[in-house]
């Protein structure tokens, strides 16, 4: 005989599961969105960098029209500043609420004001690059800050595996050794763009880079935003990053030698990319022959990519520092060594 109240039990559940697993498709469209689709923050320069700057425009192989901007005539070093998702040259993190038509109508209008946040961001002033490229152009070091594709007023289709935005550092790097004769190329990476500083320190000679300093990298889609967003919705949006996520570049950094020197900076309260992955790296990148070549800085407190505003003397000096070290006559040797690897 059928259990009378076992059927309202059965109803209630279904018509909790219905509004549950909608929920969830619109949580993954939404991540799915957001992550394919970066907004176009484009950074004003202040009016003591202005006079001194200069728009570039070059062509990448795909033919995408690319932008960066060029604070240079300092002399044979260069520091270029890779940014972020949804940054652009010279911002660190854009920190824009962007609400497109698109995230208005289902299945996004499920989702709460709070959930929609968490993939677009709130509105809060951005956070800028200016104090280190002042303080760089200060110590005689010249600036390129880079647009990746699809930021800031750069064009051509966006690859969240990193694979164009890497040939398009690459053609930068060029640009800097055969058009302005520089001699030391360092790279200020800010998370996807110190993803793609990783993977360039992979490769032989890394790509013409001779030190970095990497805010935030992400080496595998386990564990991002998971500061951010709270399960359930955090379990419905997985199967989207893991499908975005480059997985070679852990594999990569097991597998080849890195010699390039490597800052690596963190915050340890960073929602959106778990500080561990830097540990992980740093394990990753670390020799006994040359101990000097890896560094790891955690900083308490700090959320994404916001150590440059917890500790702003601190990470100024410390960045600059560092290239000092490694972008200079002095190093020519180590440099040359590099190479016998």
């Amino acid at each position: 005989m059928t259990d009378q109240k076992a059927v309202p039990r059965t109803l209630l559940r279904r018509s909790w599961l219905l509004p549950a697993a909608g929920l969830g498709l619109a949580a993954a469209t939404a991540m799915r969105y957001y992550l394919t689709h970066p907004q176009r923050a484009v950074a004003e320069l202040p009016g003591d960098l202005v006079a001194g700057a200069k728009d570039l425009f070059v062509t990448a192989e795909d033919g995408a029209r690319l932008h960066a901007i060029w604070l240079g005539g300092r002399g044979d070093r260069t520091i270029i500043h890779h940014h972020g998702y949804n940054s652009s040259g010279g911002i660190v993190l854009a920190r824009r609420l962007v609400m497109p038509p698109a995230l208005q109508r289902p299945p996004f209008s499920r989702l709460s004001e709070g959930q929609l946040s968490a993939f677009v961001g709130e509105d809060a002033e951005p956070l800028t690059a200016w104090p280190l490229v002042r303080a760089a152009l200060g110590r005689g070091y010249n600036c390129l800050l880079v647009d990746i594709r699809g930021h800031g007023r750069s064009d051509g289709p966006w690859d969240s595996k990193g694979a164009l935005p890497m040939d398009d550092l690459l053609g930068w790097v060029r640009w800097l050794r055969e058009e302005q004769g520089q001699r030391w190329a360092g790279l200020w990476g800010n998370s996807f763009g110190a993803s793609v500083g990783l993977a360039l320190a992979a490769q032989h000679a890394g790509g013409g880079i001779d030190a970095m300093v990497l805010d935030s990298p992400a080496i595998s889609g386990r564990g991002l935003y998971s500061g951010r967003v709270r399960p359930p919705i955090y379990w419905a949006i997985q199967p989207v990053i893991q499908v975005l996520a480059n997985h070679d570049l852990w594999r990569a950094l097991q597998n080849v030698h890195a010699w390039m020197p490597i800052l690596l900076i963190h915050g340890m309260a960073d929602t959106h990319v778990p500080s561990w992955q830097s540990e992980q790296v740093y394990k990753l990148i670390w020799d006994a022959t040359a101990p000097e070549r890896a560094e790891l800085w955690l900083v308490p407190g700090a959320d994404h990519l916001e150590a440059l505003e917890v500790a702003p003397e601190m990470y100024v000096k410390r960045t600059l520092d560092w290239f000092d070290r490694w972008l200079g006559d002095n190093t020519a040797k180590a440099t040359t060594d590099r190479l016998s690897f």
